[in-house]
């Protein structure tokens, strides 16, 4: 096996490990933290997040994209982000008691200094993951991300347990940054030169700079929601949410995201012949459509004994926030198949201009929605999601002649057979059955009517999981 081919294996292990070992640390730590103590994090995320994105400043895009960077490159970039990070956690740092008065909780003040640290920690670590990702060492990358995490978040699970609170969390976010940068540092053994090129750093900022600004948007978009229920409700509400959304992500994000990510290369071949292109994505669509679809529809209906199932009683008022975003999901997991393809054509450029509309979308519906209360910001993440999904397809449309209505008839079949899974699923939870049956029957009888339906997705669902398996 070449290099290559051993780092797309080790990068897959990587997010997927990450992937369950974050929702089991997660689990535990929910039946033991209040959700207060998660609403706290949430209500500072914004900061955390959008400091971390100003520090990175493309640069890590920068150097991946160049073809090969000199040690002069890499060491002012690691002074730079040093230096810059130095300055933003000063900032943050004096800035903490006005964001504390902001949410009248004093707390946040000491919450706020401490996480502030992790950004430090991760200006350390950055050119030092770069480099590993330019080597192709994946592997490494994977063994540092999942047992920093696990020590971090037993780690955490042990404060949480000797009532600790918040600060489990926090201490599992330092910890986490700090052991990543230590075991990097002993297995990359790489020393900075002590030099800064200004000529480097406006080099790579030429490119990293464009991304940057994009990035900072779509960050500040995407996390305001917590800034909004943290400020007008309460920790609680933000924990209830925060708890709601990671679950809602892992089935509307994180597995139609592998399935895409595997088919752009495809996508990439197929650039200059439309027709086919619009095949595959057509196919997509289906694929995706199909895997995700009846997930969602079961964790509608069976939302309330799963989360008390997995979290307890007490995380029973995220229940609704949990189905409403599930109702988003249905169109956020269909996103980035539309947005890929009109990358795969060249039209990155179009595709940073559009973001300004769709994220200042997603503005306008937190604005208006916080006016009605919690419910009016979920649905207006969830028309977010709806116009992020239309706006990609209308531009698909455009640039590679496909039409919407032609999207929206190849899924109909599959929309169909659901919705008589989802009825057979209902009649049967409303005799009270237990709702890991009522799962495992409203997928058994969608894959049943699905083959008795000769859906075309089914076939094509085999023939890309094959793909998956083949890659790995």
């Amino acid at each position: 096996m070449n290099k290559a081919a051993k780092g797309a294996v080790w990068a897959t292990i990587d997010r997927f490990g990450m992937m369950i070992l974050q929702f089991s640390v997660n689990l535990i730590l929910a039946r033991i933290l209040m959700p207060e103590d998660f609403g706290i994090i949430g209500m500072l995320a914004i900061f955390i997040v959008v400091s971390q994105v100003l520090i990175d400043g493309g640069f890590s895009s920068a150097l991946i994209q160049k073809k090969s960077p000199s040690q002069t490159d890499y060491s002012t970039i690691f002074f730079w982000n040093i230096g810059f990070s130095l300055f933003i956690y000063l900032i943050l740092f004096f800035a903490a008691p006005l964001i504390a008065d902001f949410y009248e909780m004093k707390q946040l003040t000491g919450v706020l200094r401490s996480i502030g640290i992790s950004l430090i920690l991760n200006a350390i670590f950055a050119v030092q993951r770069v480099r590993l990702q330019k080597d192709l060492a994946f592997r490494t990358l994977a063994l540092t991300d999942i047992s920093s995490y696990l020590i971090g978040g037993a780690v955490a699970v042990f404060l949480a347990l000797h009532r600790f609170g918040v600060w489990s969390l926090v201490v599992m976010s330092i910890l986490t940054t700090l052991l990543s940068v230590m075991i990097t540092g002993i297995i990359t053994k790489w020393h900075p030169s002590i030099c800064f090129s200004k000529k480097a750093l406006t080099e790579l900022f030429g490119f990293g700079g464009f991304l940057m600004a994009s990035t900072v948007l779509q960050t500040i978009c995407q996390n305001l929601q917590g800034l909004i229920i943290g400020k007008k409700f309460s920790a609680s509400i933000m924990g209830f949410f925060s708890q709601a959304y990671k679950l809602d992500q892992i089935t509307s994000y994180s597995i139609p995201q592998v399935i895409v990510q595997v088919m752009f290369p495809v996508y990439s071949s197929l650039q200059d012949d439309t027709e086919r292109l619009n095949q595959v994505v057509l196919m997509n669509l289906r694929v995706v459509t199909f895997i995700v679809y009846p997930l969602i529809a079961s964790l509608i209906i069976v939302a309330e004994p799963l989360i008390t199932w997995l979290y307890g009683a007490k995380w029973l008022p995220s229940v609704p926030y949990f189905r409403v975003l599930c109702v988003g999901g249905f169109f956020v997991c269909l996103q980035n198949i539309n947005f890929y393809a009109v990358a795969a054509v060249g039209k990155s450029k179009v595709l940073f201009k559009w973001s300004f509309y769709k994220w200042g979308f997603l503005l306008t519906a937190l604005m208006v929605g916080m006016t009605m209360g919690i419910y009016g910001i979920l649905w207006g993440i969830v028309a977010s999601n709806v116009n992020i999904f239309i706006v990609n397809a209308n531009l698909a449309s455009r640039y590679t002649g496909l039409k919407v209505s032609s999207q929206i008839k190849s899924m109909l079949p599959i929309l169909g057979t659901i919705s008589i899974a989802s009825a057979i699923t209902i009649a049967i939870f409303l005799m009270e059955w237990n709702f890991i049956i009522c799962t495992a029957i409203l997928l058994l009888s969608f894959f049943l009517l699905s083959y008795l339906f000769r859906l075309k997705a089914l076939s094509e669902t085999v023939d890309v999981a094959k793909r998956i398996i083949k890659r790995i």
